[in-house]
């Protein structure tokens, strides 16, 4: 069923998790029947962004929905801190993973019904928190898009090189966890070992992108999620993209792939 056009709407809710009211933003057909089941996608913005990176890619999932590439959905996002959150639950602290993963989706199914399909798309610090939620609980998921994903060349607190953390990336490695078990709850890499079986027994389709000049050295650790997908026998598609930055030109043709990689994934599993 074609989508005629997307109604966005803002709104904000008092979540547990965090002990705040975030705001959020809910992109979905405008011309949907109140009995009409979607899938939903959670949107996860980079750092020092907000829920407003949805409305900002309202016109490429309008495109998408356009060109058929992108089944008919509801599109989430939830604006989430950077520092002190990071998508991050924080012992004694604010959960922000929770937040996006589970709270979310509650209020999103408030106003528009949900057919069980879920998949997860972020962009740099966005690209980390998806991974994470659906490497946590594959089960939940049908498949994963990260951008540029904020992930380190190491896998323990001490083996990530101090090139690779600078300033606001330094604060994310340091809220990970200063041991290494709390370090490997965050990781996306101590994730994908811990759940292998499950990963794949899910058949989580994954999507990982990162350019090869990228200003914060994420190609470093894209490549080394290439390197452990590979190893763990995790299906995955990884598109290293020669002479792109952080986000220039190319993130447009990057948020589009990423788009219709997920779109494919939830047609099939429909």
């Amino acid at each position: 069923m074609a989508t005629a056009g997307s109604e966005l709407i803002t709104d904000a809710f008092d979540a547990r998790s965090t002990g705040k009211r975030v705001e959020y933003r809910l992109l979905a057909p405008s011309d949907r029947r109140p009995d009409e089941r979607l899938p939903l996608v959670l949107h996860l913005h980079g750092a020092m962004s907000s829920s407003k990176s949805l409305e900002e890619a309202k016109s490429a999932y309008d495109l998408a929905w356009s060109r058929g590439e992108l089944p008919r959905a509801a599109i989430a996002c939830a604006s989430a801190d950077t520092l002190g959150g990071f998508y991050i639950d924080h012992p004694g602290g604010p959960s922000w993973e929770k937040l996006v993963a589970e709270e979310l989706p509650a209020v999103v199914a408030e106003k528009v019904a949900l057919d069980g399909r879920r998949a997860a798309i972020g962009f740099s610090m966005g690209g980390y928190g998806a991974l994470k939620i659906a490497f946590r609980n594959p089960e939940r998921y049908v498949a994963v898009a990260a951008l540029c994903p904020v992930i380190f060349p190491g896998e323990t607190p001490s083996t990530v090189p101090e090139a690779n953390r600078p300033s606001i990336l330094g604060e994310l490695h340091r809220a990970m966890g200063e041991d290494d078990a709390r370090y490997a709850d965050n990781s996306v890499y101590g994730l994908a070992r811990r759940n292998v079986d499950r990963i794949r027994n899910a058949r989580l389709a994954v999507f990982v992108d990162c350019g090869e000049n990228d200003e914060f050295k994420l190609h470093d650790g894209a490549v080394y999620l290439h390197g452990v997908l590979g190893e763990l026998g995790i299906e995955y598609e990884f598109h290293s993209i020669p002479g792109a930055g952080h986000a220039d030109a190319a993130a447009v043709k990057r948020q589009a792939d990423a788009i219709r990689f997920l779109g494919r994934a939830l047609a099939k599993a429909s």
